[in-house]
């Protein structure tokens, strides 16, 4: 079971071998989301990583490509090295953007085994923080 943060929400497609939810995914989206919050303090809030590795927990050692920033992070498993990151970010607004209003056109891209995405996740408490930037403006 991966464990994500109350603050966060996860989203993830069923794998397209075995038709459940692929562990080895979410345990690389787990730790990557660790890693991205560690790293906050330390970062800019522009700041992003990206790159390619394998699920070797993943019966099929699945290659994935991974894009991490501090508002999302995605990860596509079965994506070859060089895939077009494009069609898939394309792919993945129409999945899992529940605001996203158009689809994505068909490319030559193959579609991905599986996709996860983690989303930090705003409460109503969390709009009422005060924030440097409200404290140095308030009246």
């Amino acid at each position: 079971m991966t464990k994500i943060s109350h603050t966060q929400s996860l989203m993830a497609t069923t794998c397209k071998h075995t038709g459940k939810t692929c562990p080895a995914l979410s345990r690389m989206a787990e730790k990557l989301a660790q890693a991205m919050e560690a790293a906050r303090p330390m970062t800019a809030e522009d700041f992003e990583i990206a790159g390619n590795s394998v699920l070797k927990h993943c019966p099929q050692h699945c290659p994935a490509y991974f894009h991490a920033s501090h508002d999302r992070i995605r990860i596509f498993a079965g994506i070859a090295e060089g895939a077009n990151t494009i069609a898939l970010d394309q792919m993945a607004d129409a999945m899992f953007d529940a605001g996203h209003k158009s689809g994505f056109a068909a490319t030559q891209q193959k579609a991905p085994c599986a996709m996860v995405e983690i989303r930090p996740q705003m409460y109503p408490s969390d709009l009422l923080k005060p924030t440097p930037e409200n404290l140095l403006h308030s009246g």
